[in-house]
């Protein structure tokens, strides 16, 4: 199954959720554009681990790399791409906000790097922590930097 051609089902919301896999999205992205984030919920301030792709104008996210359809999916058409002024290291996605389009929701989510710290363990755990603090900021400006590119197709002709 193509991920362009991709099916949709209904989660129980107004929007449909594209039925595509993660290893058919992870395929198309290699490296880049994909990778686990957390991300809140609707209903719970919780933060969840998810593996999350960005493809043709939507941000994907699964509960891992290889699930068979996604948790759900982030419109990004129109969206605004912001650091969060309220959730430190984070990511918002306001949803709808540039564009008058039926069937996009107004919505913001917020999303945090998710790195498991794999440092070397002979140093000491302020160093530690501060090396850790480095891994999520360039992790943040990764995708922050893959999700604005993303959202700046919205205004590119023929997209």
């Amino acid at each position: 199954q193509k991920a362009s051609s991709l099916q949709s089902r209904n989660m129980g919301n107004s929007q449909a959720v594209p039925k595509v896999r993660a290893k058919d999205l992870k395929r198309l992205c290699g490296e880049d554009n994909c990778g686990w984030l957390n991300k809140t919920g609707l209903s719970s301030t919780r933060f969840q681990k998810r593996w999350c792709a960005i493809h043709e104008l939507k941000l994907y996210y699964f509960d891992n790399p290889r699930s068979e359809e996604p948790n759900g999916v982030v419109e990004l058409r129109g969206a605004i791409v912001t650091r969060s002024k309220h959730v430190k290291m984070a990511i918002e996605i306001e949803t709808g906000a540039l564009v008058a389009t039926k069937g996009i929701e107004k919505r913001v989510y917020i999303f945090t790097p998710e790195i498991e710290d794999k440092g070397a363990t002979n140093i000491d755990a302020d160093e530690r922590k501060a090396k850790q603090r480095e891994k999520e900021k360039k992790y943040i400006e990764k995708w922050l930097g893959w999700l604005q590119k993303e959202t700046a197709r919205t205004f590119t002709p023929g997209v």
